[in-house]
């Protein structure tokens, strides 16, 4: 029996510990041996004049048959042989018959925590005392009363409202509401009373009524206010926190009218947006209406701005690259109800960059470039749209751009080629300029060139012949070298025709340059003409140039 009575008040231990929260007392066995068990005394918070106590008896079929406690402060009791009337599996205070303070004709001197000590006897004449059972919380419970605002009315124009109540506490015993002096209240603004997180506190001290009030509050709109309050002490025990919301609010239903000054915008660029708000019952201006500036599904850079006595509102946004987009006007005051906003399309073009560059000049200065023209962040998605690619050569490469033509990008993979006559040396580069896609983009300028070769001094043995003589031709090719025109020699070159009244040229012969580059060639003239030496360039150097001689046929 033994072993089973102390096991038995081991788990009333821990569950009592459980439920105040893992502080308990060790339960006193009368000569650790008796079969009358108490557990830990608890002060019912709904009445802090009662408590209740759990107790039994082990002995083979026994019952308890009576609970008594004595309440105390140190040595001095202040309640003796309280008798226990059983409530369910414990023994508690009457209800009917709670502990008082002197001044409600009880015999409780203050208000405090005093010790309960227990005694249970059971009807085999086995009895138990368990000294500091437990602690009876004879303290006030905070509530709260009477909780407002100084404003009835928010609206507009008045915004500021403080918060007021009264704080008083339940008294042990009797019940009785009295007020708590001296204490420091909390009021917490906060939007609603699921989003709690709080924007702005204030605090008031209770007068001698429990009244209090806090200083105002500037309210943006509809929100909600936490008021609460929490002490641990000897007189006030407990905390409390009740959310409640001003009375009135009242709107002003707005329309925005606003225009943006432009319609494409490059990333980086200012958009302006100019407008302004009216009631829509006076039909006039709204001024110091917050006004909220934007692009629509684009959440950085919104700006807001006030409106000014006229009710109008200016303000810049920055674009940020979006092929298509749009910006928002919209009054977001608390207190105003604007329904639509104002708003319009804004395209939103996006960086480009060349990549993929290739480029080449052939010995005619035929220029051919290649690239594929991206949206630099973009660079997953092809543009959608073919876009138009210029190509332009410069001297030095920094300035005095000229357009040598254009070519359209493929609108699904942005691969472009543009081929055109291009100039003996300088440089060129692939620009696009700003299309509702792309913002202007241009390629790396790059510098095209090759040796520039020259037949001087052509010349016919005869200009003035018989239908079929022989005539030579000579000339002598150079290369354009480190700034001088020097002989080039051991290259191939040939002899064309062209009659006259024709376009054609007609090959003839052709011949290889002697050391000095000298070149001698043989034609058998049939009609009046002209005759060329031609020397085409190889991959460094480009055709000859030269003046061709005419031949007169009698």
């Amino acid at each position: 029996m033994r072993g089973d009575t102390s096991r038995r008040a081991l788990a009333l231990i821990a569950s009592v510990a459980a439920l105040s929260g893992g502080l308990a007392v060790t339960p006193a066995l009368a000569d650790d041996a008796g079969p009358v068990v108490i557990g830990a005394a608890r002060t019912v918070d709904d009445q802090r004049g009662t408590f209740t106590v759990p107790a039994w008896t082990d002995a083979a079929g026994a019952a308890l048959t009576s609970v008594t406690a004595t309440v105390r402060e140190g040595d001095t009791v202040v309640a003796d042989d309280l008798a226990l009337t059983p409530s369910g599996d414990r023994w508690a205070v009457p209800s009917d018959a709670p502990l008082k303070l002197t001044e409600d004709g009880g015999t409780v001197p203050h208000l405090g925590r005093y010790a309960i000590d227990v005694t249970a006897t059971d009807d085999q004449g086995h009895s138990t005392t368990r000294a500091d059972a437990g602690t009876l919380d004879f303290t006030l419970r905070p509530v709260l009363q009477e909780r407002g605002f100084t404003a009835s009315v928010l609206d507009f124009t008045h915004r500021e409202t403080g918060a007021t109540g009264t704080l008083e506490g339940i008294q042990p015993g009797s019940g009785d509401m009295v007020p708590v002096e001296g204490r420091t209240v909390t009021v917490t603004m906060v939007r609603n009373a699921q989003e709690t997180a709080p924007l702005l506190s204030r605090t008031g001290t209770t007068d001698a009524g429990g009244g209090f009030a806090t200083p105002d509050f500037t309210v943006p709109g509809s929100r909600g206010f936490f008021t609460t309050f929490t002490e641990d002490g000897d007189e006030v025990h407990g905390s409390v926190r009740e959310f409640s919301v001003p009375s009135s609010y009242q709107w002003i239903r707005a329309t925005v009218t606003a225009k943006a000054d432009r319609t494409r915008a490059l990333p980086g660029q200012k958009i302006t947006i100019s407008g302004t708000v009216r009631d829509d019952v006076t039909g006039l201006p709204v001024p110091g209406a917050e006004v909220t500036l934007g692009l629509n599904s684009v959440p950085e850079g919104r700006v807001v701005v006030t409106t000014g006595a006229s009710g109008a509102f200016s303000g810049a946004i920055t674009a940020v690259p979006r092929e298509y987009g749009s910006w928002y006007a919209s009054v977001t005051d608390g207190y105003i109800s604007d329904p639509y906003g104002a708003g319009g399309p804004m395209v939103l073009p996006e960086d480009g960059a060349f990549t993929n560059v290739s480029s080449k000049i052939d010995a005619q200065t035929k220029v051919t470039v290649s690239a594929k023209l991206w949206a630099t962040y973009n660079r997953d998605l092809p543009i959608g749209t073919a876009q138009l690619v210029h190509l332009e050569y410069s001297k030095d490469g920094k300035a005095g751009w000229t357009d040598l033509g254009t070519a359209h990008s493929q609108y699904n993979g942005g691969t472009v080629t543009v081929s055109k006559w291009g100039h003996l040396d300088g440089y060129y580069r692939l620009h696009h300029f700003t299309s509702n896609q792309l913002a202007d983009t241009v390629s790396k300028p790059v510098r095209l060139t090759r040796t520039n070769t020259r037949m001087y001094s052509i010349k016919a043995s005869a200009t003035k012949v018989k239908k079929g003589a022989t005539v030579t031709f000579t000339g002598t090719l150079k290369e354009y070298v480190s700034g001088t025109w020097r002989p080039y020699k051991s290259k191939h070159v040939e002899l064309f025709f062209q009659k006259k009244g024709s376009t054609k040229w007609t090959y003839v012969a052709s011949a290889t340059t002697s050391s000095t580059g000298k070149a001698t060639l043989k034609g058998k003239p049939a009609s009046d003409g002209k005759w060329l030496i031609q020397y085409f360039g190889d991959s460094k150097h480009f055709d000859s140039d030269g003046t061709a001689v005419y031949v007169d046929v009698r």
